[in-house]
């Protein structure tokens, strides 16, 4: 009866430390790594975010000069006064002068949305005329300034107006008629041309997507010739793209 009684409570015992142990929580070792860990990966992300935000910035604001519809080509109607320097040591000759110019904005070419509208060149080509003497006798030349001078500007904030400075070069063609009561004599000539000088721009829209501007300048410019030094005040009128 002793081993019947004791097989049967050695039976019983068994289930129940099964399942004691089954109830029993399961130890988690890294819980405490994990909870750390999250935050970290959570600030890298975030920063991962952050860069690549701003590589992206970057990349549009260097590709922006891609995308401008002005690309900085125009023409100039040049009227103004032009005062001659005297071959006689007479000070100066005002005399009406007129001309054109054509002008590239080649700072366009650079990716920098400030430096893109501080550079451009001129080609011009001017003209005025002379005459002295008396009926009997007289004189009239005729002078033609041919000039390529690049310039550099400074724009006034984010306004379409600026100041610039400019330096150039290039050469004069005179051509010279000489009477002397009926006979006429003919003469020319080529001389090296600096030409330097100052003025105003602007170049206020027309179009809302800036493809089309109106250009307009107020300058003072002089120009060497040989000994003879001109200065010529007047304005340019026209438009650019």
């Amino acid at each position: 009866m002793t081993r019947l009684f004791l097989a049967a409570l050695l039976c019983l015992s068994v289930p129940a430390l099964a399942q004691s142990d089954d109830d029993a929580p399961i130890p988690y070792d890294d819980d405490g790594e994990d909870n750390k860990a999250a935050p970290t990966k959570m600030k890298r992300s975030r920063e991962t975010l952050r860069e690549e935000e701003e590589e992206e910035v970057e990349a549009e604001e260097t590709l922006t000069h891609l995308d401008d519809p002005n690309i900085g080509v125009g023409a100039e109607f040049l009227p103004g006064l032009m005062l001659l320097e005297s071959s006689r040591g007479a000070g100066t000759e005002p005399r009406f002068m007129y001309g054109f110019r054509f002008t590239w904005e080649w700072g366009r070419l650079i990716p920098d949305e400030y430096l893109r509208e501080m550079f451009f060149a001129d080609v011009a080509w001017q003209y005025t005329a002379y005459s002295d003497g008396t009926p009997q006798v007289h004189t009239d030349t005729n002078y033609h300034y041919f000039t390529l001078a690049p310039a550099f500007a400074i724009p006034f904030g984010k306004s379409f107006m600026s100041a610039y400075a400019q330096l150039g070069i290039g050469f004069n063609y005179s051509t010279m008629s000489q009477y002397v009561d009926t006979t006429q004599t003919n003469l020319s000539g080529t001389k090296f041309l600096f030409q330097y000088g100052i003025g105003l721009r602007g170049r206020p829209a027309i179009l809302a997507d800036g493809s089309v501007r109106v250009s307009f300048r107020v300058e003072l410019t002089r120009f060497i010739r040989g000994y003879m030094h001109d200065t010529f005040l007047g304005v340019g009128v026209g438009m650019i793209f």
